[in-house]
């Protein structure tokens, strides 16, 4: 069984970027443009956690060439497992997911780039039902997506110069869209046929940022003829602030709209006669008791109004108009001359009560009176201020609790009078600032209102409301205070205005995303009985889950944004595991471990706070407490303490490496090596501000280049670059060294010297793993003998990885049991005693380790490039029974293009396709352009190195050999094959490169090569005599002309006068075809030429270097007499010829450049005898015998025939057989 422990992280402030289906999985756009698909596990099912709700991460990467900002879930789920997905990049795909044998396999169906080719991001996908789809981009292009014929129609001219921002398709209509742009205004759209405006509003003036359609067609709307009792405290309030009483409010002209009753007096003399009414019923008590069942206090006014039903929306209108109470026209007949005569309507108002004013001595006795009563109140409890602090209301503190308000709004319903109105097909809108508004079928304005994100004008980072219409009468909303929220769109007050309430707060800090397993389309009945969940994001990187029905929270689930590099368990607390992760944070699982040795899911802290960079590796102080070390990209190195509830800020140390910090590893007491950059630094933790102590391993005469550092009890162990291990003492001086591979050592993991399913020492507790970048992929076990001299000796090699080994980890349970991961995407599991791999785990990984509880010794943690923590048991993977499983995101035609390493011509183009930049196809004309031919200038030097061979390499080696010969070695001998190696003099002496430059020019002669003849005199400096072998041919040109000022003027001028002979000479005698423009090697030499004239040889050098034209670079710093421009050519050549493949080149330049180390640690790469012999010989001279005994041993192996290391796997299964299987399991 294989579960997710931490989740790839859902892409930021993507408000339609996360779906849930009916039976619980999750869908979202994740890291590195991918698509992240969380599968619910049965409860039922034996698992490693225990938990009632478990999810297993499905990771499909470069699902599109860029993020995704949108996906949607199919209404047949899981009848049919789609969905669909826009990217940022204007593509839209649509998925199905397929299930064989308990796998899962993600795999395209559809597609269409329509808002590609128009160069726009995608705002937001949909599904109207089964068969139409409905795309929008953000330059308003609306596309209709037939899914049985993939057929797209495009609908540009509806939104014309608005830019959408949200798009909802109506589950109950099918293609009624409703879209909200960046302007405010939202459009509802049907799209069947030609397609037409059913309406649009201008929601807000700014921009909306979702949409959302009621989950059922027709509703009942309750509202209230009086104002809620939230508004009215807070106008009290308000009042009491500004020192005066609340002012009464009287209705407009349609009932609705308050004014001041003060004013309203003064201006209207029947307005008067019925506040004296009012004064007088108020005074008999009769009405004002009827009134005033609200439970409020004197100094509030009760409300009056008329009682009236609102009209309801109708299918065949699209706008209904408002009913108007002084109509004159209302009961108008046809035989009736002029209007009927208005009646007025009486209305009843409660006047406030004049307050008496009583004299100072009775207020000092209320005073009085007040004071005792508090001294006599018992002081409050730590308890009941806890209490009323978690009762308090979120929006305010100094509002009232939330049990007062709703004992208020219970006692003010029962006396508030109330209409019912049928309303249909309702949509809901949210603003950037907060603005809520439900909107009816029509596009008639239902309810309103507003959320508090915060200060507008404060820029502290991105603000993403949302909301979700979950049931008809819930409405979920998010607010800047990260904060969800809840309310009744279904009740509202006389000013039609909405009630929220606070549901979680969970999340920190940014919460953006809403979804629930709720069903689009609903009914009464189900609504009120069903425990829909709520799934919330925000940019803390949680996942909170909570129930609605039983008002708690369900489960809370971390996320990472960025690659797993390490996971390294705590040695002494076996709850904890430390994971480095890509996105710039340490988690810290705490595990429960029950009373059975079960594991339980627990919590996950996320340590951020001066962390700032990708998170290499993590390292457990062995003996010290919660004291974790951190690694980053950017070469900080810090401390964090995880002791406590809360994350701490981090505490980072003097910076001294360069680079990103891969190994660390805690020596005695409070030391801390760090390696990264080649280089080892010691710091002293309990002086964070001390400078650290670099590390110096040197061996033979050789500065090692330090890649990894491990520390064991009798000293550290350390790999270099160039693939050979070293054990030092505690002094830090090599006691041996040995070299097991030809390329960077990249993890050493010792055995445990006991492990805890043993009571004895670990027969193996002198053995350490070592895995490199080696192409051999093996992993080597190797021992460290310390009876009489230290020594260290290969014990077993490993064979079965199809990639690069990167980490290994040692089981602390089981004796000899390894673990390692490969970029073949597969986690081994090894018995060293045997050397069988026993356990193969599919889901990838770049980092790995077992956890540390005992109970669960089979138990191994893994993550990668999925950015999922996963945890799995062995025995639930056995090697024989592994089948790979790919996921195909991208066209066979590419995959096939790369397969035939067309990288630079179609590899290229097909990449550039999806781009649309004008920087891009700027530098794909400049590579068309700059195309050379880098056997114009030196044909005979190109040749004989593009054949280079074993004797080529040995005719510049010779020097090194020869000076091996005289110091002893009698058996190292030089074969003088007659074999063209004149390319050898270009790194000899002054003499030696201008014997090989005059063959090439007499080449050039020979093949009437005179461009090139030309541009090598340049390069040589030859000016004068380049123009007087041009002008004798009439080749004289404004190129050539253009070389003389760079050696005096007067020569200048003696060039001009033989070009203008030259110009009349062909002009008489009208061989005007001469004047022609010549290439000279095309525009790479030419532009070289001229940085020469003008005595720029450096611009030169750095141009050809550019291009790749290394030995002419080469020439020319040599002929120029620049030899440190010369060597530093020479390093670039030697790498570039390393990445290319050809190493007998890199060979020779580094042999040039005196290097012979170097040299043979090139050749070493290599698995030709005669290749490997001369490594050894050139190590041999460069005095590093321990190296040169190892390519000895190799040679050896290859020449006696020693079979490669087999693995005890089975061939995997061809597909032929698995569909076979398959097929006989069917019948069966």
């Amino acid at each position: 069984m294989e579960e997710t422990l931490l989740f790839p992280s859902p892409n930021w402030f993507q408000t339609s970027g996360l779906k849930v289906t009916r039976d619980g999985w999750l869908i979202y756009g994740g890291p590195s443009k991918s698509l992240c698909l969380l599968q619910p596990l049965h409860a039922d099912d034996q698992g490693i956690i225990i938990e009632d709700q478990r999810f297993k991460a499905h990771f499909l990467s470069r699902a599109h060439a860029e993020k995704i900002v949108s996906v949607d879930v199919s209404p047949r789920w899981p009848e049919k497992m789609n969905l669909l997905t826009g990217s940022a990049d204007g593509s839209v795909k649509q998925w199905n997911i397929e299930a064989t044998e308990g796998m899962y396999a993600i795999k395209s169906t559809h597609s269409h780039n329509t808002h590609l080719n128009e160069k726009e991001e995608v705002a937001s996908v949909g599904y109207s039902d089964d068969t139409f789809a409905v795309t929008v981009g953000v330059f308003g292009n609306i596309v209709k997506w037939d899914l049985n014929s993939n057929i797209v129609k495009e609908y540009s001219n509806f939104l014309k110069n608005f830019r959408p921002t949200s798009m909802a398709c109506s589950q109950h209509i099918q293609l009624n869209v409703a879209i909200g742009t960046k302007q405010g205004l939202v459009f509802v759209l049907d799209l069947n046929g030609p397609g037409k405006l059913l309406y649009k509003v201008r929601a807000q003036d700014e921009e909306i940022f979702n949409v959302s359609w009621c989950p059922q067609y027709e509703v009942l709307l309750k509202k209230s003829l009086q104002e809620s009792d939230r508004r009215t405290n807070l106008a009290k309030r308000l009042g009491n602030i500004r020192n005066i009483e609340p002012e009464p409010e009287n209705l407009n002209k349609s009932g609705r709209v308050a004014e001041n009753f003060d004013k309203s007096v003064k201006e209207s003399e029947n307005l008067n006669k019925l506040g004296k009414e009012a004064e007088n019923l108020n005074k008999s008590g009769k009405e004002a008791e009827s009134l005033n069942n609200s439970g409020r206090e004197k100094e509030n006014l009760n409300k009056s109004g008329r009682d009236k039903n609102l009209p309801e929306d109708s299918f065949d209108q699209s706008v209904v108009e408002e009913e108007d109470l002084f109509d004159v026209y209302k009961d108008h007949e046809a035989d009736e001359f002029g209007h009927k005569k208005f009646e007025p309507i009486d209305i009843l108002v409660k006047v406030k009560e004049e307050k008496v004013e009583e004299d100072f001595l009775s207020e000092c006795n209320k005073l009085k009176e007040d004071i005792l009563r508090r001294k006599n109140e018992p002081e409050p409890t730590i308890q009941s201020l806890v209490e009323a602090l978690d009762n308090t209301h979120v929006g305010n503190g100094n509002e009232t609790n939330k049990s007062e308000d709703s004992d208020k709004n219970e006692k003010s319903q029962k006396g508030c009078e109330s209409s019912v109105h049928v309303q249909k097909h309702l949509l809901a809108t949210i603003s950037r600032h907060g603005a809520i508004r439900i909107w009816s079928k029509s596009g008639k304005l239902v309810a309103g209102g507003a959320i508090n994100i915060g200060n507008k004008n404060k820029k502290s980072g991105p603000v993403t409301p949302n909301l979700l219409w979950l049931k008809s009468d819930v409405l979920l909303l998010t607010d800047g205070k990260n904060q969800l929220l809840e309310c009744n769109p279904l009740k509202i007050d006389c000013k039609n205005k909405l009630e929220w309430k606070l549901v979680h707060t969970y999340h920190k800090t940014g919460l953006y995303g809403i979804a629930s397993n709720a069903p689009k389309v609903q009914v009464a009945e189900e609504s009120d009985t069903n425990n829909w969940l709520v799934w919330t994001a925000a940019q803390d990187r949680n996942l909170v889950c909570y129930s609605l029905l039983e008002k708690k929270k369900v489960a809370m689930y971390n996320t990472c944004g960025g690659f797993i590099y390490n996971i390294q368990p705590c040695p002494y607390d076996a709850s904890k595991v430390a994971v480095a992760v890509g996105d710039g944070a340490v988690r810290v699982w705490e595990a429960e471990v029950t009373e059975d040795e079960t594991l339980r899911y627990g919590r996950v802290l996320s340590y951020w706070q001066n962390v700032q960079g990708k998170v290499l590796t993590v390292a457990w102080h062995p003996t010290r407490e919660n004291l974790l070390a951190f690694a980053t990209a950017e070469a900080r190195v810090g401390t964090i303490d995880t002791s406590g509830k809360n994350e701490r800020p981090a505490r980072t140390l003097t910076p001294a490496l360069r680079g990103g910090v891969y190994s660390l590893c805690w020596g005695e007491d409070n030391e801390l090596y760090a390696c990264g950059g080649g280089e080892c630094v010691v710091y002293r933790v309990d002086k964070p501000d001390a400078d650290p102590t670099p590390l110096k391993v040197e061996w033979e005469g050789r500065a090692w280049s330090l890649s990894v550092v491990c520390w064991r009890a009798g000293g550290l162990l350390c790999g270099d670059t160039a693939g050979a291990v070293a054990l030092l003492d505690r002094a830090a001086a090599v006691l041996t060294a040995t070299a097991v591979f030809s390329k960077m050592i990249h993890s050493i993991q010792i055995h445990p010297e006991q492990t805890s399913n043993s009571n004895t020492e670990s027969p193996y507790k002198n053995m350490f793993a070592v895995c490199s970048l080696d192409k051999s992929y093996n992993i080597a076990i190797l021992e460290i003998d310390d009876t009489d001299k230290p020594s260290l000796r290969i014990w077993k090699t490993l064979s079965g990885h199809k990639g690069t080994v990167l980490q290994l980890a040692w089981s602390p349970h089981h004796d000899g049991r390894l673990m390692s991961t490969s970029q073949d995407g597969t986690v081994r599991v090894w018995d060293i005693s045997t050397g069988a791999c026993t356990s193969i785990f599919g889901g990838g990984g770049v980092g790995a380790a077992w956890h540390s509880a005992p109970g669960p010794a089979s138990t191994a943690l893994s993550g990668g490039a999925d950015c999922a923590l996963r945890a799995w048991s062995v025995d639930d993977h056995p090697a024989d029974r592994y089948i790979e499983v790919i996921q195909e995101s991208k066209s066979k035609k590419k995959n096939k293009d790369r397969k035939h390493g067309k990288k630079e011509e179609n590899g290229a183009l097909e990449a550039k396709k999806e781009e649309t930049s004008d920087e891009t196809n700027e530098v794909a004309v400049t590579l068309t352009k700059t195309k050379v031919s880098k056997k114009f200038l030196l044909p005979i030097i190109s040749k004989q190195l593009t054949e280079c061979n074993v004797h080529s390499v040995k005719k510049l080696a010779k020097k090194f050999l020869d000076e091996e010969v005289e110091n002893g070695d009698k058996e190292t001998k030089i074969e003088d094959d007659n074999i063209d190696t004149d390319f050898v003099k270009m790194f000899g002496s002054t003499n030696d490169l201008n014997e090989i430059l005059d063959l090439e020019m007499d080449k050039h002669l020979e093949s009437h090569r005179l461009e090139a003849w030309t541009m090598l005199g340049i390069f040589r400096g030859r000016v004068d005599d380049v123009m007087q072998f041009n002008a004798r041919r009439d080749r004289l040109c404004p190129f050539l002309v253009s070389q003389a000022p760079a050696v005096s003027p007067k020569y200048w001028k003696d060039v001009m006068t033989m070009y203008l002979a030259q110009m009349d000479r062909l002009a008489a005698n009208q061989d005007t075809d001469k004047i022609e423009a010549r290439s000279y090697g095309g525009s790479a030499y030419r532009r070289a030429a001229l940085q020469l004239s003008v005595h720029d040889a450096r611009a030169a050098l750095a141009s050809l270097a550019q291009l790749r034209l290394y030995k002419e670079a080469y020439v020319l710093a040599r002929v120029r007499h620049m030899t440190t421009a010369a060597e530093g050519i020479l390093r670039e050549w030697a790498e570039d010829s390393v990445q290319n493949g050809n190493i007998p080149q890199a060979a020779v330049c580094y042999l040039a450049l005196g290097d012979a180390y170097k040299a043979s640690t090139e050749l070493a790469r290599m698995n030709n005898q005669e290749f490997l012999k001369l490594a050894a010989d050139l190590a041999k001279a460069a005095g590093q015998h321990t190296f040169a005994n190892h390519l000895a041993e190799k040679t050896a192996s290859i020449q006696n025939g020693v079979p490669e290391p087999e693995d005890d796997l089975k061939p995997l299964p061809t597909r032929m057989e698995l569909l076979q299987i398959k097929a006989e399991n069917l019948e069966e």
